[in-house]
């Protein structure tokens, strides 16, 4: 029988000690979504992250110091056409996240527009703000909850990884747009892709009651 020669000073076993740090250095990223690349956050220099902390915050304290009339705005959304379609989904995509409720937007959406385009641009504007709040968590929280996460809901979040669509439409149906589930979802292991699908399928129901019913609801209160 053939026996290997070891050089002096190595162990037999230290080529299996190196395969498996090789697999953990490239096990470092092992997901990838078509929102953020690499779900992996620590290369992602922290000036980056306080960038965007910073713009995002500037954006806000600007939509919020606008001194808006009512009347004036509900006016000006329906002259602009498309842009006051887009104006109204990158408010309802910036400040739910912070907030603002979106029932507030979707109702008055429905003030706005006729049933059918307030369905459309409520829903979009419902998928942009979770995408924010998704992405926002996802950028600057996941690398830190993720090296503190206990053992329980680390196997917790591992299955999100496999079965995060159903899981999602659950607590869409459950929750809507409820701000701490958003984020708590960017920073799990959850793809972006069953994330944004499942948000599509979960907040439609919702968002078709109170479009059809909350005007008419609004109206008769108001006209009372």
């Amino acid at each position: 029988m053939r026996r290997e020669i070891v050089p002096s000073g190595r162990s037999p076993l230290a080529p299996a000690r190196l395969r498996r740090a090789h697999r953990r250095t490239f096990s470092s990223c092992p997901e990838r979504d078509g929102l953020l690349g690499c779900t992996n956050v620590s290369a992602r220099p922290a000036a980056l992250r306080a960038l965007l902390v910073l713009v995002y915050a500037a954006l806000i304290g600007g939509l919020l110091l606008l001194d808006i009339d009512p009347e004036q705005g509900r006016a000006w959304l329906r002259a602009s056409g498309g842009w006051g379609l887009l104006a109204f989904v990158a408010a309802f995509a910036l400040l739910q996240p912070v907030g603002a409720a979106s029932h507030l937007f979707i109702v008055s959406a429905a003030l706005v527009w006729d049933p059918g385009v307030a369905l459309v641009a409520s829903w979009v504007g419902a998928l942009a703000a979770g995408s924010v709040a998704f992405g926002f968590a996802r950028t600057v929280g996941r690398d830190w909850v993720q090296r503190r996460l206990p053992p329980k809901l680390a196997g917790w979040d591992a299955r999100l990884a496999k079965n995060g669509f159903r899981t999602v439409v659950l607590m869409r149906l459950l929750l809507f747009t409820f701000g701490p589930m958003q984020l708590l979802f960017g920073v799990s292991r959850v793809r972006y892709g069953s994330f944004l699908a499942a948000s599509a399928l979960g907040l439609l129901p919702m968002i078709a009651v109170e479009t059809l019913l909350g005007s008419t609801a609004v109206t008769w209160l108001w006209g009372s």
